[in-house]
């Protein structure tokens, strides 16, 4: 069995904010030092250089190129099964085509789909979706990373054979703060003030909720600030962003680094998530890393994980979320213990990766 992982190459883990690059890159990392015969292409997309059209040669298992070369690399290493653990429609296009013309299998995670990004958060164009089509269509195995999000996959594509779909939560890791941070004077936070945190701003975050829960609430907003991390380019984003403009315990914070985000948890009094929907929720996992309150929406498919003082649940139909709020503040002083126990015990990396060896074995016996 040889597997080649294809997609953005980042070599320290601590350094990994996005999901769907924690999951291609952790794995990696991981089975290449159990086993022999797993291979990274990593591709060039964030290489400015007038080197990105060329090959890179790490070692003998692992290149950085662009994507047209990868074929060359399929063949030449043998290749059996082709790994994406993050959606990009070139990259879902050439997975296509090297099936059809080097009849080789392919794997691929499904974090949330393109088809209700496009129709919820007008992130992708229909060409996107078509992609997207194409890649599920022609794959040998779907790895979804959540019950919930398998059975969203059948809701928009029902032509899916259900047994080709393989459900495999992501895994995490406790990454320690390699810089103490004052998060309170970076941003201008006073000492007698709580801090509530949350990331992203998009509709499936229903952001607009939280914030208007935040202000409107008198007790609530001049007790506490609200730190926001996520995009801020986006129309969405902008005119979310200029419509809270003046409210100065808002903090619209953009992208932060890892490290920075680790400070945060450690000194947040609450994080807090209401999304609509999240597929799995990398930030909530880290939150009860750090031993900290969590609120999240009692419609989430993680909630299901966890029981009574292990997380804060909110129910959008028939509560207030600022009183949520308020009443999980009061656990601020808490060690999250149990959460931090059941995080550790159900998402931890070993078991994740023996799963995920598993279906790459079967893909590659499958006649």
């Amino acid at each position: 069995m040889k597997v080649v992982f294809v997609g953005v190459r980042k070599e320290r883990e601590e350094e990994i904010t996005s999901g769907p690059l924690k999951i291609g890159n952790i794995l990696y990392n991981r089975l290449s030092k159990k086993y022999d015969d797993f291979y990274f292409y990593g591709l060039s997309y964030e290489e400015k250089s007038e080197d990105a059209d060329k090959v890179h040669i790490i070692n003998d298992k692992e290149v950085i190129g662009p994507l047209n070369k990868l074929k060359r690399f399929v063949k030449k290493n043998n290749i059996e099964v082709l790994y994406i653990a993050r959606y990009y429609s070139a990259l879902a296009l050439y997975a296509v085509f090297l099936k059809i013309v080097m009849k080789i299998k392919l794997v691929y995670t499904v974090h949330g789909l393109v088809i209700k990004e496009k129709d919820i958060n007008k992130s992708f164009k229909n060409y996107s979706v078509l992609c997207e089509k194409l890649l599920l269509k022609n794959c040998d195995k779907i790895v979804a990373i959540s019950h919930a999000l398998k059975d969203e996959i059948l809701q928009y594509y029902p032509w899916i054979d259900e047994n080709k779909i393989e459900v495999i939560n992501n895994g995490v890791s406790e990454i320690f703060i390699s810089k103490k941070l004052d998060i309170r004077k970076i941003y201008g936070l006073e000492i007698s003030k709580n801090i509530l945190f949350t990331v992203g701003i998009r509709k499936i975050k229903n952001i607009e909720l939280l914030l208007e829960s935040f202000v409107n609430n008198t007790e609530l907003y001049t007790s506490s600030y609200l730190l926001v991390a996520g995009e801020t380019d986006t129309e969405y984003a902008k005119v979310i962003i200029d419509k809270y403009k003046n409210y100065d315990n808002i903090k619209f914070i953009g992208y932060v680094d890892t490290n920075e985000m680790n400070n945060i948890y450690e000194q947040m009094d609450l994080f807090i998530q209401v999304s609509k929907f999240e597929t799995f929720g990398m930030s909530i996992v880290e939150s009860l890393l750090h031993k900290k309150q969590v609120l999240i929406s009692s419609n989430l498919p993680i909630s299901e994980y966890f029981k009574e003082g292990e997380i804060n649940l909110y129910n959008g139909n028939t509560e207030d979320l600022a009183l949520c709020i308020q009443k999980s503040l009061k656990l601020k002083d808490c060690t999250n213990e149990q959460g931090y126990r059941k995080v550790k015990s159900q998402f931890h990396w070993d078991s994740i990766c023996e799963k995920y060896y598993n279906v790459f074995r079967e893909t590659a016996q499958k006649h």
